[in-house]
């Protein structure tokens, strides 16, 4: 009886470091509401030739509501050039871009006395050069500098326009780009795809449509870093965000503490039965 009291005593110590060790990857669900659409999170990258488990940021986004969501995915410290500044007109330079800091919102624009910060191509950005009918729906990214030459991003950010339970059951705006406009549909008028379930590759993502209409979107990280989701819509939405990196479910930031874990895990074991061979002489 005093081996199995000693055990019972002896079982918490154990599931501290065991239950770290199961712990579920790092989750978020995205909603439409005030920074309800915005969530980040530490993962592991996997360099784009690594042949084993690949570290994904995944989003299941259900068919019902209905919804069109603007959806961008990047590293934290690309924030600055999500959405374009704009003054008088035209846009402010990487200064005065940096100056106003990063803009985390599910909002259209924002405003800083006379500079205004768009996010989101539309009707009246595409009339002011900021991005072009191809682009409607999708978040704005800063990608030129001073100099008009492309940015460099710290890693792909991927921008995106969704429209789901739309036309079939559904597309995004990357995926008719990249089917219609760039002309790799041989029919235009042919939007029988949409209605299809399916497999899209846009941009760093992988696009799953299943024959209910619902979109999984696996942002591949090659890069290790803290990475935002950013979703906004005008409708009610719903939406789970799963950070899974090279190492499995185990969130990145338990992930330093493994072998200090090991090293209790084996302690508390040693103790325990150092312990239950006492109590039994």
């Amino acid at each position: 009886m005093r081996i199995v009291h000693t055990l019972r005593l002896a079982l918490p110590l154990l599931a501290a470091p065991l239950g770290s060790l199961l712990a579920a990857a790092d989750s978020s669900y995205l909603s439409h509401g005030e920074d309800e659409g915005f969530k980040c999170a530490g993962i592991y990258g996997s360099p784009g030739e690594h042949t084993g488990r690949r570290s994904v940021i995944e989003i299941e986004i259900p068919p019902v509501p209905p919804s069109d969501i603007a959806l961008a995915i990047f590293d934290y410290p690309d924030i600055d050039w999500i959405g374009i500044p704009v003054k008088n007109g035209a846009k402010v330079s990487d200064a005065e871009a940096k100056r106003l800091g990063p803009y985390i919102s599910s909002g259209g624009r924002a405003g800083d006395g006379d500079v205004q910060r768009f996010v989101i191509c539309d009707n009246e950005t595409i009339t002011m050069d900021l991005c072009s009918d191809a682009d409607m729906g999708r978040p704005l990214l800063n990608d030129r500098d001073d100099n008009g030459q492309p940015r460099s991003f710290r890693s792909v950010i991927y921008s995106d326009y969704l429209m789901l339970n739309r036309s079939g059951i559904g597309y995004t705006q990357l995926e008719y780009k990249s089917r219609v406009l760039d002309g790799n549909s041989t029919d235009k008028s042919d939007e029988a795809w949409r209605d299809q379930a399916r497999t899209s590759v846009v941009d760093g993502a992988t696009l799953d449509w299943s024959s209910d209409g619902t979109l999984k979107v696996r942002y591949y990280v090659n890069t290790t870093g803290f990475y935002c989701v950013d979703a906004a819509s005008i409708g009610d939405f719903t939406a789970r965000v799963d950070w899974i990196d090279v190492h499995g479910l185990l969130p990145a930031s338990e992930h330093p503490k493994m072998h200090i874990y090991l090293a209790l895990t084996i302690a508390y074991i040693t103790i325990a039965v150092a312990w239950a061979f006492m109590s039994w002489r």
